[in-house]
């Protein structure tokens, strides 16, 4: 069975980007960011989860968790297919050189006094057969404005919000590197989601990347 190692090659070698793998690390074009998978089994009834870990260079990791439905390795490939339509596209943006502007728009941002490059995925939608629910417009734009009242001190920053409708009930999940992230989590809750029967879950992810000021020598 193919490892999630070798999943992760595959991807980036359709994109024309060659990997080396070190101690478990998979480096495109042989440099950091380094990238890998992890796969954690559902516990008895559930989904289970398909962690990838980006190793920043300032030491951070950034985490983008997706779900992975079915048993065994259906399970972790759905995982897998869940990440290739939602962060896969913003990440090989933002690190590695391969922006499909079909998959990311690219927008330059001024926040909290610095300018920043925003590499924004699509909205990721999952359902129940045959329920097929738009995004609400005010979406991207309720995501923006909690951006701007976030804090913002680093160099990177990466921001994930999930909403689901499953059963009657509501979830609203919103991070900001890897942290609950109240303002988004707020901003979720304003959205107005049109109410359905069944399962339907809409995913967003981002990363923001401060432009390097060039000082004229």
């Amino acid at each position: 069975m193919a490892t999630l190692a070798d999943v992760l090659i595959r991807l980036f070698k359709a994109q024309d980007i060659p990997c080396a793998v070190v101690e478990g690390w998979v480096l495109p074009n042989g440099q950091a960011p380094a990238i890998r998978g992890i796969w954690h089994p559902p516990k008895k009834a559930g989904a289970g989860c398909l962690d990838i870990e980006v190793l920043l260079p300032d030491g951070r990791l950034l985490i983008d968790r997706c779900a992975g439905l079915g048993e065994d390795n259906n399970a972790i490939m759905d995982g897998v297919q869940n990440f290739v339509l939602g962060s896969f596209p913003v990440l090989l943006a933002c690190f590695y050189g391969k922006n499909d502007p079909e998959q990311v728009t690219t927008k330059r941002w001024s926040l909290a006094g610095s300018n920043w490059v925003a590499y924004i995925g699509n909205f990721s939608r999952r359902a129940s057969q045959g329920i097929d629910i738009p995004v609400p417009k005010s979406a991207f734009t309720a995501i923006e404005s909690a951006i701007e009242q976030s804090p913002l001190s680093a160099d990177v920053h990466w921001f994930r919000t999930f909403y689901c409708h499953i059963s009657a009930q509501q979830v609203f999940e919103a991070l900001m590197d890897n942290q609950p992230w109240p303002q988004g989590e707020a901003a979720l809750k304003d959205i107005p989601w049109e109410k359905c029967d069944g399962y339907y879950s809409v995913r967003n992810f981002l990363i923001l990347q401060k432009e390097v000021s060039h000082t004229p020598g």
